[in-house]
């Protein structure tokens, strides 16, 4: 996946959470070392940068809309 495919991302610090991630339709777009804060240390941890793409529904052309097309060229 490349960055300019992805719609939403989200960051993971746990292996557990990122295989849950990876089953669920994400994908790894980066991993990085970052510091831990919410267990109030400071020590290195991976920080995985998890993306996917939003399904948007596919939109629906009229006969209107297509007249149109065909008028314009």
């Amino acid at each position: 996946m490349q960055l300019h495919e992805v719609d939403v991302i989200q960051e993971l610090f746990s292996v557990k959470d990122v295989n849950e991630a990876l089953a669920d339709g994400w994908r790894i777009v980066a991993v990085t070392s970052s510091a831990e804060l919410a267990t109030g240390e400071s020590a290195p941890v991976a920080c995985y940068v998890m993306g996917r793409r939003i399904k948007k529904p596919q939109p629906t052309l009229t006969g209107a809309d297509i007249a149109r097309a065909h008028k314009r060229s």
